[in-house]
């Protein structure tokens, strides 16, 4: 064996194992530190100065999605991935309706309270027939269809039409390359497709809503809430706005119902309008119920605001989702 080198000798003295260990750490740390620096500042920092130097409300508004376009080529999107995303190449552009919040009532002394749920079709989650697939070869109904992708409207909707296009025949060996970039309504019958022409009408289905004995009808989202009530009052300060007469029938639409520890709460209501008992039956469907409160009944402003009065921005406000989070409610 070789004689070893006396310590002495070595060009390179020997290291103590602790004291490299400890530096290496700390120069990790600061890199790591440094970066997390940078990040935070770029991701959270900036976009939060930003949002409290633009003047933050801290009354809640509502808003509404008007429309939503994709475009190829845009200066601005609304919500991109992540805080440092940037706008470049196609992108989808969002725009809502700002209102400010309705009136919150209370619905006193009621009985005979009922719910109705008229469901409509979730675009995300519902069942999407691939025609490239050759599975549209037996679709038979109404169908809502998207560049070659269908979905079944017929349990949610009823639609009237006049004119059809000339039938697509979805089955047999061509059926998937015929039917490959379907788009628009189509009333369908095992496999063979025609697109609806407009004008047409399309109706939600949903029956038997039990108004018999209701002198309240609360429409809110998909859902239906119907009630015998004495009074309504305001929630915040107790003013009584509107009581029973026995010959109308009120109607609002509110964003949201529900049990309150004083009774039913019916959260951020607008269009309050009065229709005569006499003009509603004891069972009636969504779209004539409706009609009754577009058409027939009387606004009063009194009882609940005009969403016209409530409107600060029509259609015309960009939903951006820049920054981390995004306090919009509702959008």
């Amino acid at each position: 064996m070789p004689k070893p080198t006396p310590v002495e000798d070595l060009i390179i003295p020997p290291q103590d194992q602790k004291i490299c260990g400890t530096i290496c750490v700390c120069q990790m740390t600061a890199v790591l530190s440094c970066v997390a620096i940078v990040y935070l500042t770029v991701a959270i920092y900036m976009p939060y100065t930003r949002a409290i130097a633009s003047g933050i409300d801290p009354t809640p508004i509502m808003c509404t999605t008007t429309r939503a376009v994709n475009k190829d080529n845009c200066d601005w999107g609304s919500c991109g991935e992540w805080c440092l995303s940037k706008t470049s190449g196609a992108c989808i552009q969002i725009y809502v309706n700002v209102r400010k919040n309705g009136t919150s009532l209370l619905l006193a002394e009621c009985g005979s309270a009922a719910n109705k749920t008229c469901y409509g079709i979730d675009q995300e989650n519902a069942k999407k027939y691939h025609c490239i697939r050759d599975e549209c070869r037996n679709l038979t109904g109404t169908f809502n269809c998207t560049e070659g992708k269908c979905i079944n409207i017929t349990d949610a909707f009823e639609c009237a039409f006049r004119d059809t296009d000339p039938p697509l025949k979805c089955s047999g060996r061509r059926g998937k390359i015929t039917c490959i970039d379907v788009h628009g309504l189509f009333s369908c019958s095992r496999g063979t497709c025609r697109k609806i022409k407009t004008p047409y009408n399309c109706d939600r289905r949903c029956v038997d809503i039990p108004t018999r004995h209701k002198n309240v009808i609360v429409l809110s989202g998909d859902r239906v809430f119907l009630a015998r009530c004495s009074k309504l009052a305001q929630e915040d300060g107790g003013n009584v706005v509107w009581n029973d007469s026995g010959e109308e029938v009120l109607m609002l639409s509110c964003h949201a119902v529900h049990n309150g520890t004083s009774g039913v709460v019916a959260v951020d209501c607008i269009n309050a309008a009065l229709l005569p008992r006499t003009d509603i039956s004891d069972l009636t469907n969504f779209t004539y119920l409706q009609y009754l409160y577009t058409v027939k009944a009387v606004p009063n402003r009194i009882i609940a605001p005009s969403e016209v009065e409530l409107t600060m921005a029509n259609d015309s406000v960009p939903l951006l989702c820049e920054g981390p989070g995004s306090s919009l409610r509702d959008d």
